[in-house]
């Protein structure tokens, strides 16, 4: 009886967590490493849960609806999912007739016309962004977008987004219950964890390259770069189609790179061998880097990489800019010191310890 009143208290404090996983119909492995950082976010802020995962990329089936209309709450976790245009630009598949379903879908057809019981339904369900980003520099959002992320998102509970130019578009839309916390893989880059990423140059380096902001002439030069800097230099393959960049350019370039498989168990272990730096494309390849101890530097080809480095001292120079200031940063000893927006984290994750002491028996 004691042991059953042991596991009743300790199931009173489980909460239903949904994820909308980045993980579900992706080749790129960046999204994994997301995944992975928000599963360590939401355990450590819920460390009694039930866990379930909904796609962001295929639409929701009636399942994954009834799983977020049931949920304590649900995390939006990361990516590109918000855009000026979201009736078009669908980087969260999701219409807004589903911001209804997920909440309703239960309810008979004379309850729609209970506005009170919709209502309820609405406050119940708590739908908050935890690392999302918008989608490249964009015109003003649309009408369509204002009122899905309005339906969508939670107007109680605070939101985490990457970048203040996420956090600004947010607020223009009346969504004012925002925080740039930057990116969860970004959290564990403590003052005490950057403190042990190498300052001076490794003997490899291990770089990325991105299909969908390819440039043969400027990618072969960053790897001519590198292979003149560096005893052995590898290529991550983040994503399976980024193959195609390498397939486009010079043997004479390509001949004596190493290549590794597009899978983060690979990359994982060729990152803990040490020894090793990080130059390359792939703004989460970079971050996985210094997270495993790396001494990392991102060259931005859109504006995720270039937002984050101006809240957070994120080692980001632009690709294609004077090759001369590449070279002096490779070569050079420097520090990685990453602005953390501390307080805001900590603000994001007590809300919820708050709200779980007030529900407790």
């Amino acid at each position: 009886m004691e042991e059953e009143g042991m596991i009743d208290q300790e199931m009173q404090h489980c909460r239903k967590i949904v994820r909308f996983d980045p993980t579900i119909s992706t080749a790129n492995q960046g999204d994994f490493i997301i995944r992975n950082a928000c599963e360590h976010v939401l355990h450590d802020c819920f460390p009694v849960q039930l866990s379930v995962a909904v796609p962001v990329r295929d639409r929701l089936s009636k399942v994954s609806m009834k799983h977020v209309g049931s949920a304590d709450y649900a995390f939006v976790c990361g990516t590109n999912l918000l855009s000026s245009d979201m009736r078009r630009q669908r980087m969260w598949n999701i219409r807004l007739r589903d911001a209804v379903m997920m909440r309703c879908g239960d309810l008979h057809k004379r309850e729609l016309l209970n506005f009170r019981l919709i209502r309820e339904k609405f406050q119940r369900t708590h739908i908050i962004l935890l690392g999302a980003g918008w989608y490249q520099y964009q015109d003003e959002p649309t009408g369509y977008t204002k009122r899905i992320l309005k339906a969508l998102l939670d107007g109680q509970y605070l939101h985490a987004v990457r970048d203040e130019y996420t956090r600004q578009r947010l607020l223009k839309l009346g969504i004012t219950n925002v925080l740039n916390t930057a990116c969860p893989t970004m959290w564990g880059l403590t003052d005490d964890k950057c403190a042990q990423i190498p300052t001076h140059k490794a003997e490899r380096v291990v770089t990325t390259l991105t299909d969908y902001r390819s440039s043969p002439e400027q990618d072969a030069q960053m790897l001519t770069m590198l292979q003149k800097h560096y005893r052995e230099v590898y290529v991550w393959l983040q994503a399976v189609e980024d193959y195609a960049c390498l397939r486009q350019m010079d043997a004479r370039v390509t001949q004596n790179l190493h290549l590794i498989q597009p899978n983060l168990r690979d990359y994982t272990a060729l990152l803990a061998s040490g020894g090793i730096d990080y130059v390359g494309t792939r703004l989460h390849g970079g971050i996985h880097a210094m997270n495993m101890g790396c001494r990392s530097l991102i060259l931005a080809v859109d504006n995720r990489a270039s937002e984050i480095a101006k809240d957070t001292n994120l080692p980001v120079l632009p690709r294609g800019g004077n090759l001369d200031v590449l070279e002096e940063q490779i070569c050079s000893a420097w520090e990685t010191q990453i602005d953390l927006p501390t307080t805001a984290i900590r603000q994001w994750k007590n809300q919820f310890r708050e709200t779980d002491a007030e529900k407790a028996p």
